[in-house]
């Protein structure tokens, strides 16, 4: 709703006050049409639009009305974004559809559009800051020109990720202080008591007797394997040796202790750590997120066939030298979108909330692209019907643009079925994992071709083989389906022709 929703329920309420704009005669009545002009005016009409903004009227607040600009939802998976940058600068002009700001998602940059008129009054989140959580303020619209400075000094109650991070750093170290605080308050003794079995062998493989003296920086204080190997093993046995000849007891035995770890840790001091902390981009942190979720909610089960590529490769270059230009790729995903249409059990995927297995109508291919963000990848819709040079040329539209951050959300979102090739890096066979977001119970894994020797008719030969590795979700596929599937992927790779009718 916006000021058109307001707008609309303007003659409705005229309508009431006409009815309504006074005290019925007879009937001591109270007119309720000036309540309902003043409860209209505060009313808070949230704005259902892509760009999350949100329209606050008010005659007596303490703020002009404005619209609130809301970091938004631009995909099913996204929970945070990153500003990369406002277009719009504070005090300018906004009309609906203008472009504000681009938001780098989990998947892609894209554009914020404004959904409202009004003037970009204040921006509550500066360009550049990362993982922003969806629905969170990022700046305000206002209504009047003259009321941009109004807003000067407007703050927004939701902490910002700066501060949400300090807020937790703060934590954490309050945390850290007080475990080093009950940690250095505990007695020795205490300490000294609580050591495991492989702490215990490894003092006496160093013929340590006491081991109270050990500055231990396991939880509480406890002694660990760590604390023990960083000691110098042959200048304690030397000098608790000599500690005993002399009967000086277990004060020199510590006192040598002591003064091996503070040697110890002179010559790991003299030592730079040299390290770079390489922040993880939201691509990343998605695919993270997903990968875990994939492997601990869907049993995988696997499954290999070898094909030859002989005869692919032959008819391939014999349309190449006819003008058809075509890679090996796109006939593994043009075989596997009909081989799915031969067996279309093996185009489903589990759905939670039914607890069923649900079959996909279309055959949509999603193919992996590797970007310097991280793994993305585009779908080729309805793939079984068309044809090997239309699907080249869709593919490499979509790398180029998967690449340069240009594709729009319906153009990598969904996907009945994933196809990671890594032949082209002389991997010859791996496990890939499936991917949780979508429709989708599987994923094909494709190695590169090798020459491997095989017999015909009695006699040594040579032929280029490729193993493709299928990953499926145990709950909705059985070895039946999955085998028939190989099978007849197979058999359309070798008889290539058969990809053309």
């Amino acid at each position: 709703a916006s000021t058109t929703t307001r707008r609309a329920l303007k003659p409705s309420l005229a309508l009431l006050n006409g009815a309504w704009a006074g005290p019925r005669s007879g009937t001591g009545g109270v007119g309720v049409g000036p309540l309902l002009t003043e409860w209209l005016d505060r009313l808070v009409l949230p704005a259902a639009s892509a760009s999350q903004s949100l329209r606050w009227f008010s005659t007596g607040g303490d703020w002009p009305p404005h619209t609130t600009l809301t970091m938004p939802s631009l995909s099913p998976t996204m929970s945070k974004g990153n500003l990369s940058k406002w277009i719009k600068a504070e005090g300018e002009e906004v009309v609906a559809g203008d472009v504000v700001a681009e938001i780098e998602t989990d998947k892609a940059s894209m554009e914020m559009d404004s959904q409202e008129d009004g003037y970009l009054a204040k921006i509550l989140v500066a360009g550049g800051t990362n993982d922003i959580d969806v629905g969170t303020p990022i700046a305000i619209l206002a209504e009047e020109e003259a009321d941009v400075g109004k807003f000067k000094d407007y703050a927004s109650s939701a902490p910002t990720p700066s501060r949400a991070a300090s807020e937790s750093s703060e934590e954490s170290s309050s945390s850290s202080s007080s475990s080093s605080s009950s940690s250095s308050s505990e007695p020795a003794g205490a300490r000294a008591g609580r050591i495991g079995p492989a702490v215990q062998r490894l003092m006496r493989q160093m013929n340590l007797a006491d081991v109270s003296s050990v500055r231990g920086t396991g939880p509480f204080g406890v002694v660990t394997k760590g604390d023990v190997l960083g000691l110098d093993a042959a200048a304690i046995s030397k000098a608790m040796a000599a500690a005993g000849a002399d009967g000086g007891g277990q004060s020199q035995a510590a006192s040598a202790v002591t003064s091996a770890e503070e040697a110890g840790g002179e010559a790991a001091a003299a030592v730079p750590e040299e390290f770079e902390d390489v922040p993880h981009t939201t691509v990343r942190k998605i695919i993270a997120k997903g990968l875990i979720e994939s492997k601990m909610n869907f049993p995988h089960q696997y499954a290999s066939i070898d094909v030859e590529l002989d005869a692919l490769l032959a008819f391939r270059s014999e349309l190449k030298g006819m003008g058809v230009a075509a890679s090996v790729n796109d006939y593994i995903i043009k075989a596997a979108a009909l081989a799915l249409k031969e067996v279309p059990q093996m185009n489903s995927y589990w759905d939670e909330a039914a607890d069923c297995a649900v079959q996909n109508e279309g055959v949509d291919i999603a193919v992996a692209v590797a970007t310097d963000g991280g793994l993305i990848t585009p779908v080729v819709f309805n793939a079984d019907a068309k044809k090997v040079p239309a699907i080249n040329a869709e593919v490499k539209d979509l790398a180029a643009r998967a690449r340069a951050n240009k594709l729009k959300p319906h153009e990598f979102q969904g996907g009945t079925f994933t196809i990671s090739n890594l032949g082209m890096f002389g991997i010859s066979e791996f496990s890939a994992i499936i991917n949780p977001y979508g429709t989708q119970g599987c994923i094909l894994a494709i190695g590169g071709g090798e020459q491997k020797a095989k017999m015909v008719g009695g006699e040594l030969a040579s032929a280029t083989v490729m193993t493709a590795q299928l990953s499926v979700d145990g709950r909705v596929f059985g070895g039946h389906a999955v085998g028939a599937f190989l099978q007849s992927f197979a058999l359309k790779l070798e008889n290539p022709s058969s990809l053309f009718m």
